[in-house]
């Protein structure tokens, strides 16, 4: 099926309008959580945002990447499918038990983390959200309907509550909370429904392949957990080294950034499924399918980006900066839209990397990639400000680039 036809544009623009709301919900909550709470208190919010995000990479636990292309592959295969669905859920729930825990220590006895208790426990509902969220399913079934409907929803239950009850600078530490509200309600509708549609029912015996999967896995979920950290930490190692107002600043830049990286992680799970299902019954038409979904895609990004880069004063003042903060940022804000180029780029490859089954191969770039990164970007951050922290991101962006693109060259010309 081409990438351009009717049916492929229609789940296309469906799945785009529900995930559109991940890119607009920041945009709308971050000037109105600066103006009644400050850029310091946002900086906070966003380290304990981070903070629920890179442990959502642990409760992922490979369902986002083996587990949409095993349902996608077996997705005729109502057996196949229970199986998965019912082990897959049982695992996450054994992570968020330990996650948990864990997390609960550490905030009791890190100075830096029990100073702001309240807002770091709170934020433990966007990791439970993400336990019940069945969008990884839904990928593998190509369901973007419903994975537009309960993302919309999420989001507009998180927006009412911000904007109904988010009244002083103190209240900061609900905005996370609100957000796992949101997360947590929407998924419970769309996990419900799910299991009821199909008739799926969870068993003792789901137990055993759900350690299965814990151990066969483990490999490859330690990977993507320090893809969470590539992504998530940089604003921890800035609050730490800068102090909360470059990190509110870093965040209000960096989520002008997310934009993009939402959008392709958007594109990544709506392409995957598709490219994994057409590599396995023809692998020229596969790579084929490949090219035209991500050519068409990197064109678009780039158009968006100049846009930005013309109308960075515009943005800037948008997010409530005054006119020496925007003279100051605007080369920092122009210099950071690299990163979104770069990441498009990166994020094309790896869909490959994982369809040509590299995974080991992904998972020692990943570990290695994060960790350099942890160093980079503490010494330039130290050296050079906000500006040091992106120059440090996109080092790392071009090292992954070099390093995907010549182990999959290599693949390609064994299977051609």
């Amino acid at each position: 099926m081409s990438i351009f036809s009717k049916t492929r544009i229609k789940d296309f623009i469906i799945y785009g309008l529900g995930q559109s709301i991940n890119i607009l919900s920041p945009l709308i909550v971050l000037p109105y959580l600066i103006v009644i709470c400050g850029v310091e208190e946002v900086g906070k919010i966003g380290i304990a945002m981070s903070i629920a995000l890179i442990l959502n990479g642990i409760i992922d636990y490979g369902s986002y990447v083996i587990g949409v292309k095993e349902i996608s592959i077996n997705r005729d295969n109502l057996l196949v499918l229970e199986e998965k669905f019912t082990s897959i859920y049982i695992s996450k729930v054994f992570l968020f038990i330990l996650i948990f825990l864990t997390l609960s220590l550490f905030i009791y006895f890190l100075p830096y983390l029990s100073k702001d208790k309240t807002l770091y426990f709170f934020s433990t509902s966007i990791i439970l959200g993400q336990l019940l969220n069945p969008a990884w399913y839904l990928q593998g079934i190509e369901n973007f309907k419903w994975i537009s409907i309960l993302n919309i929803l999420s989001k507009l239950i998180y927006l009412a509550l911000i904007f109904i009850f988010i009244r002083n600078k103190e209240d900061y530490i609900y905005a996370n909370l609100f957000l796992g509200i949101g997360a947590i309600v929407s998924n419970t509708i769309g996990l419900i429904w799910l299991k009821n549609q199909n008739s799926f029912v969870f068993k003792a015996k789901d137990v055993k392949p759900s350690i299965a999967i814990l151990k066969e896995e483990f490999s490859f979920s330690l990977s993507q957990f320090f893809l969470s950290l590539y992504q998530f930490f940089p604003i921890i190692i800035i609050g730490f080294i800068g102090g909360d107002l470059m990190a509110g600043q870093y965040r209000i830049i960096d989520q002008i950034i997310t934009i993009f990286k939402t959008y392709f992680n958007m594109f990544f799970y709506f392409v995957f499924a598709n490219i994994c299902y057409v590599l396995n019954q023809n692998y020229k038409e596969g790579i084929k399918t490949w090219k035209q979904y991500n050519g068409f895609n990197l064109l678009m990004i780039l158009i968006i980006v100049v846009i930005f880069y013309l109308l960075t004063p515009v943005i800037l003042s948008y997010f409530k900066f005054d006119e020496n903060e925007i003279i100051q940022l605007s080369s920092v804000f122009k210099f950071a839209l690299i990163i979104p180029i770069l990441t498009g780029i990166s994020i094309s490859l790896r869909q490959l990397m994982f369809a040509f089954n590299l995974n080991n191969i992904y998972i020692t770039i990943t570990i290695l990639a994060t960790l350099i990164s942890f160093v980079l970007l503490a010494s330039f951050t130290k050296l050079f400000a906000l500006k040091g922290a992106f120059s440090s991101i996109i080092l790392i962006e071009l090292i992954i680039i070099i390093l995907y693109s010549l182990f999959i060259t290599f693949k390609h010309k064994e299977k051609s």
